[in-house]
């Protein structure tokens, strides 16, 4: 709350009063939070009614997912499910929005290019904050930007994963999902440079009817663009 009057230049009372009104159209929620000592932190997040109606996140999705499909010639799909032609669709599209930002995002340091990605991908709903653990980083967002499409299928989730990766250049693995009922998806990255990021890093969540990841190696970008 404390951030939210800071950021909006407004008091804490008129903020606190926005968000109990929230939360009566059960638009918003609020959790508590520890810090090591001290009292507790309460920190407010949208519910899943208020992130369905914010359209953003699935337009470009949609956007960008018909871009690929588009793409695809008659020898890409032959012989091929649509599971597996969505796989490519997906990791097409982590594509796009990596080259999309990667020129903002360009360092030689890889805490640099941690901090640029958690700012650029802030916008697309990927990520909201960053931080240094004692073994690499922690990339976290706090509200889903597809919440019914990850219900359906892991996809979505490594979409985003996938695309941190290419932008940080370096593997990154997700240890937690908001759809899986933990309150944020968090992505970890080793402090240690190590195996290029063309290798996905496998997914740490188990792979249900429909998913279109799970482990596939970066060879489909080359099925993709080699024709």
């Amino acid at each position: 709350m404390a951030d939210l009057a800071e950021a909006l230049s407004v008091g804490q009372a008129s903020v606190r009063r926005h968000l109990d009104h929230l939360r009566v159209d059960g638009l918003a929620d609020v959790r508590t939070e520890r810090h090591g000592v001290g009292r507790p932190a309460f920190v407010f997040y949208p519910t899943e009614e208020a992130e369905e109606r914010v359209p953003a996140g699935y337009s470009r999705l949609l956007s960008r997912m018909y871009k690929e499909l588009c793409a695809l010639s008659e020898a890409d799909v032959s012989g091929r499910d649509g599971a597996d032609v969505l796989r490519t669709v997906f990791e097409g599209v982590a594509h796009q929005v990596a080259h999309e930002h990667e020129v903002a995002v360009a360092a030689s340091r890889l805490e640099t290019r941690v901090e640029k990605t958690a700012d650029v991908l802030r916008s697309e709903g990927i990520v909201d904050s960053w931080s240094k653990t004692g073994e690499g980083y922690k990339l976290t967002n706090t509200a889903c930007p597809y919440r019914s499409a990850a219900l359906a299928t892991h996809g979505p989730c490594e979409l985003d994963r996938r695309t941190i990766e290419l932008l940080v250049d370096a593997p990154v693995q997700q240890v937690s999902r908001i759809v899986d009922g933990q309150q944020k998806c968090e992505y970890v990255i080793a402090a240690a440079r190590g195996k290029p990021a063309t290798d996905l890093t496998p997914s740490p969540f188990p792979k249900g009817k429909g998913d279109t990841f799970g482990g596939r190696s970066g060879a489909l970008q080359e099925e993709k663009h080699g024709r």
